[in-house]
């Protein structure tokens, strides 16, 4: 008896399902100056690129020019873990434009400002490279508060 053969799929399909997602929790809103030291947030299983990042606030997040918090995502590499290379920097420094609704997923990709290699590479990730997450403040700060960043990395060759 032979065996029925698999359904054929695309790679798009493929990648989706083999995608790494890691979560970052902010367990304690933090308030006025109080930032967030650089952390680990996810650790590549294999040779990778960060594909997507959602910041989900359990608080709404109101943009404000003079006193806000930034969320940094860098990537450290096996190879050079002391030298940080940022890849995302969401500053909510603007009122309505960078507004966050309570319990609403917020794309980072869509509205932060990318720092990217000349050969657009800097979102490869090679087995064991980390991904780190730091929370600055400007101003008298801003509350960051209690909240959920979920990373998605997609397998490459």
């Amino acid at each position: 008896m032979g065996m029925t053969p698999l359904p054929t799929t695309n790679e798009n399909e493929l990648k989706k399902l083999s995608q790494q997602v890691e979560t970052w929790v902010n367990g304690t809103a933090q308030t006025g100056t109080n930032a967030i030291t650089e952390q680990v947030c996810a650790v590549a299983r294999q040779a990778c690129r960060l594909v997507g990042a959602r910041l989900a606030p359990g608080a709404a997040v109101t943009g404000a020019a003079t006193n806000f918090f930034t969320l940094l995502i860098a990537k450290r590499t096996v190879l050079a873990p002391g030298t940080g290379v940022n890849l995302i920097t969401f500053a909510a420094d603007t009122a309505t434009t960078d507004d966050i609704a309570a319990f609403a997923a917020r794309d980072l990709f869509a509205t932060a400002t990318y720092v990217t290699g000349a050969n657009g590479d800097a979102y490869d990730l090679e087995e064991g490279d980390v991904l780190t997450v730091a929370v600055t403040k400007t101003g008298t700060g801003m509350t960051f508060p209690i909240a959920s960043l979920s990373l998605m990395l997609e397998p490459r060759t």
